[in-house]
């Protein structure tokens, strides 16, 4: 991990594993360009708007002007998106002409005073694919970045969370522990550090490993029940969630099948979902939800990597990749659902730390 450095420009930093991301595009099986409503930006709207040719008319032809452009979707697809499931835009006009939304996806961003943070989302299944295998320590490089950043919110309350997600991650990376002792380990620094920050204590308190506690038996159909309440961004994802349902008393008499096999894979989501989003938590100065999100999110991918050995067939590598991105499509890219699991993570009896170790 970087330490922090005052510096006069702005610096983008990644994780090292964004280096290797390019889109796979037409090999892709859940393309982003079939499916979801793709906002036009003012400025490549105006480029669109006063584009000649047969192009410009097309695109022009293309686009729903009302209440800010977008695409009009033929089906589910987008118009420029070629039989062979290739961007005509692309093709035609090069890269540089698609609007930010396409050119940013599968990218995220956060912007704090001296520095903006990225990565690529889980929903991308060639950026799941780099997430989930990587083999080394998780680490980050940087660029000069043009960007302004933004400094609203407590500098102290900022160098306490990067200091602890620095803790937090070297606690995920610690192989010594199992993968249950370094969510409980996080899990109980999380409520330590949400603790410190509600009463105005900013110090940077060190992570002690703890080993998790036995857990009586999980109710693994109370917190399956629970993901019903989010909105469905595919059709299929409610389906699915019935189909694990109906598999809960199979899966609670298996949580210890194979139980290591997937336990790299899950240390490497844990570490996403810590990088993207504890940070964030020095705008809402919610803390404890954002470790509280990364546990559940593993519990429930574990149970879907589950159901899917038990189904019949073992899983492989790029079974493993397809259910993480699918759970990302559903969680993440609706803030709506996120807003709810987070708020969930308090509310609700079945994301207990007891339930969710007794999962995993």
């Amino acid at each position: 991990m970087i330490s922090e450095k005052q510096v006069k420009k702005m610096k983008l930093i990644l994780p090292t594993y964004c280096k290797d991301f390019k889109c796979i595009a037409d090999k892709c099986r859940d393309n982003c360009c079939i499916g979801w409503e793709i906002d036009i930006d003012p400025s490549t709207a105006e480029f669109y708007k006063n584009l000649g040719g047969e192009t410009g008319e097309r695109l022009r032809s293309s686009i729903a002007w009302q209440d800010g452009a977008s695409f009009i979707l033929k089906g589910e697809r987008c118009p420029f998106l070629s039989e062979k499931n290739l961007c005509d835009i692309i093709t035609t006009l090069g890269e540089s002409s698609l609007c930010q939304i396409c050119r940013d996806h599968p990218r995220y961003f956060q912007w704090y005073a001296r520095r903006k943070e990225g990565g690529i989302g889980l929903c991308c299944e060639e950026a799941a694919r780099l997430i989930l295998t990587d083999k080394n320590k998780f680490t980050t490089y940087e660029a000069d970045c043009d960007d302004e950043g933004c400094s609203d919110y407590s500098n102290d309350l900022y160098n306490m969370l990067f200091f602890a997600r620095n803790e937090i991650i070297s606690i995920l990376e610690n192989e010594a522990l199992s993968l249950r002792d370094r969510i409980f380990s996080i899990l109980v620094y999380g409520e330590k550090i949400q603790l410190m920050a509600d009463n105005y204590d900013f110090s940077t308190l060190p992570i002690t490993p703890v080993r998790a506690p036995e857990c009586k038996k999980a109710d693994i159909a109370a917190f399956l029940e629970s993901f019903t309440a989010l909105e469905p961004i595919d059709e299929g994802w409610t389906e699915y969630l019935k189909k694990l349902i109906s598999s809960a008393r199979q899966l609670q008499g298996n949580l210890t099948l194979r139980h290591c096999e997937a336990d790299n894979y899950l240390k490497n989501l844990a570490v996403y979902f810590i990088w993207r989003y504890f940070l964030a938590g020095v705008y809402d100065e919610e803390i404890l939800s954002k470790v509280r999100l990364t546990a559940v999110s593993l519990a429930m991918i574990k149970l879907m990597y589950l159901e899917a050995e038990l189904s019949g067939s073992t899983p492989d590598e790029e079974k493993y990749i397809l259910l993480a991105k699918n759970y990302s499509k559903e969680i993440e890219y609706s803030r709506e659902n996120l807003d709810i699991l987070y708020d969930m993570t308090y509310e609700n009896d079945s994301f207990s730390i007891e339930n969710l170790l007794s999962i995993l």
